[in-house]
């Protein structure tokens, strides 16, 4: 492993067995590191990610990269016909089904999370107007978090 003037690593190997770089203090692989140099910038925005055109991701060459969102880089490696879900349902697929009652039950814990803000604030005893105030929106919203908390208080409790 190589070590800059400071005793940090400059290069190391993660489980992928692909060497890794430190640039500007963060740790990224050499072809991300090449287009933030081309750019000007510490690192890639998280929405943005390094495509290797010849699909070799050895080849680090600059001319064999480009920088494509993640939905643009899915469409290129994962085409419509070999998408691992296509055609399940929760009724024809038990798998499926337990996977989407967990995302399901995921959403909801949170929704109930941020909801119990205005819970505790009505249980203070404001009015729905001084909340919505508070909150920064309508009295419709607060009126439909306190019912959708209730909802899911019951489902899930604390």
């Amino acid at each position: 492993m190589k070590r800059d003037n400071k005793g940090q690593f400059t290069i190391t190997t993660g489980s992928t067995k692909r060497k890794a770089v430190q640039y500007h203090g963060y740790r990224m692989s050499r072809y991300n590191r090449e287009f933030c140099v081309l750019l000007g910038i510490d690192r890639l925005p998280k929405e943005l990610m390094v495509h290797h055109i010849d699909g070799n991701t050895l080849n680090d060459n600059i001319d064999n990269l480009a920088l494509m969102t993640y939905t643009a880089h899915n469409r290129i490696h994962a085409p419509e016909r070999q998408i691992w879900n296509k055609g399940l349902t929760t009724e024809t697929s038990d798998k499926w089904r337990a996977t989407m009652e967990k995302v399901q039950e995921r959403r909801e814990r949170t929704f109930m999370k941020r909801f119990e803000k205005t819970q505790k604030l009505k249980e203070q005893g404001l009015k729905l107007r001084e909340i919505a105030d508070r909150l920064g929106i309508s009295r419709r919203q607060v009126s439909e978090r306190l019912v959708r908390y209730r909802e899911l208080n019951e489902k899930y409790g604390n």
